[in-house]
């Protein structure tokens, strides 16, 4: 790196300082890379008055005189790299093992919570972390001009996973791979409910515009006989209040057990699990995509999951959690849909539409976000309990404050209002 420009800028793509093992090398490597960054030449002139600067020149500079005699230029230098790479992996590898196993004797945890985190330790040691170098355009334009090709002439332009909601999917072309989408809304508005809604009609693919694909959910606040019940109810137009309190009808028997036999055949996985952190989530989430290839991945919801780590304030938290959830729909390339709790109105402001700053606790959910979706409700003199759903935030298309929706409460199931209207409802 010292001798030529091209092997440090090699070695800057393929390394990080924490890579190498004895802490001079870190000390020097982040040195040298300094002086690069504010385009300055590098020699022991420089280089010695960095780590001058670093109060780091009497651990390093023994290193300098024996570099200073050197006068061959390095000609396998991404192989050195990949040499230093490979053994920082390892390291990784044995550290989390004697992390495992310093746990499991110590037997502070419930080993079900020291299963969990050995699993995400595993994973943090062997996931790869190479930066993605350039592509170019010839390499992309061929699979892109496919993609735009398929739709001329067709009346469905949804490319990702269908919602269910017409009018959301044709603005947003179904929930796509790699974004983040929030769906916020005020307690008790239905959030669940629509996000239980979005799981069904992708987990069946009862829209017969794709077909099944596997579902994770994650609720934190329901358990999973909660979500269940839903289902069940939603799916077969069943008082899911009664339900609760065992009151079925008896004419609800055949669509109740119509229902059941359609849910047991839908890829759908569900993880009750309470005070989940971050860690926890996508380790689990890593997991159920290597084993079942989920296609979309729902947490209900945010403000329910820790960062797991110490922040100084909420706020922050909240924003590395949401910053760790957008990683992963790039990491797992699919859609992540999480219900995000919005703050309660003031006092006279109750009928208010939801805008992206109600985002509760941080301005991180609305700047990670690729999709943001608000459910509004308000009570109308003539009407009664109205519902709209708005597309507050669609990064690289159009928006819409104005969707309107319909929701049957007794089955916790929303419509949308051509469609409640054709169903005689």
């Amino acid at each position: 790196m010292i001798l030529s420009k091209e092997a440090a800028e090699t070695a800057s793509e393929i390394l990080q300082e924490r890579d190498f093992f004895i802490e001079k090398h870190q000390y020097l490597f982040r040195a040298i890379n300094e002086i690069y960054e504010k385009n300055e030449p590098v020699d022991m002139v420089t280089l010695g008055d960095r780590l001058k600067k670093m109060k780091k020149f009497d651990t390093v500079g023994p290193i300098l005189k024996v570099i200073a005699d050197l006068d061959v230029l390095p000609s396998r230098t991404e192989y050195y790299c990949q040499i230093v790479k490979e053994k920082a992996q390892a390291r990784a590898l044995i550290r989390a093992s004697m992390e495992i196993t310093a746990d499991a004797f110590a037997d502070v945890e419930p080993i079900k919570e020291q299963m969990d985190m050995a699993e995400f330790r595993i994973f943090e040691a062997t996931e790869e972390r190479s930066k993605k170098g350039f592509v170019q355009i010839k390499d992309i334009i061929g699979s892109v001009y496919e993609e735009v090709y398929e739709t001329i002439g067709s009346e469905n332009h949804v490319t990702g996973l269908p919602m269910g909601i017409q009018a959301l999917d044709k603005l947003t072309r179904g929930l796509q791979p790699s974004k983040l989408y929030i769906l916020g809304a005020r307690p008790g508005v239905g959030k669940t409910a629509l996000a239980m809604n979005i799981a069904w009609n992708v987990a069946s693919g009862m829209n017969k515009t794709a077909s099944k694909a596997s579902v994770g959910i994650f609720s934190i606040e329901m358990t999973e006989k909660e979500i269940g019940q839903r289902l069940l109810c939603a799916v077969a137009g069943v008082d899911y209040n009664m339900a609760k309190e065992g009151r079925i009808l008896e004419r609800d028997r055949k669509n109740l057990t119509k229902a059941s036999a359609q849910i047991h055949e839908a890829p759908i996985f569900i993880d009750d699990s309470s005070a989940l952190t971050v860690m926890e989530l996508k380790a689990k989430a890593r997991r159920l995509k290597k084993t079942n290839d989920i296609k979309l991945l729902i947490v209900d919801y945010l403000q329910l999951l820790s960062a797991g780590v110490q922040k100084d304030n909420r706020e922050q938290e909240i924003a590395y959690i949401s910053k760790n959830l957008k990683a992963l729909s790039k990491d797992l390339d699919i859609p992540i849909l999480v219900a995000s709790q919005l703050s309660r109105p003031m006092k006279g402001t109750e009928g208010k539409p939801p805008a992206l700053s109600d985002l509760r606790e941080s301005g991180a959910i609305e700047q990670d976000a690729n999709v943001v979706i608000f459910i509004h409700k308000w009570r109308n003199k003539d009407e009664g309990v109205r519902h709209q759903l708005m597309l507050s935030k669609n990064r690289g298309g159009p928006t819409d404050e104005e969707i309107p929706i319909e929701f049957a409460a007794f089955s916790t199931t929303f419509y949308e209002v051509d469609s409640q209207e054709q169903r005689g409802a």
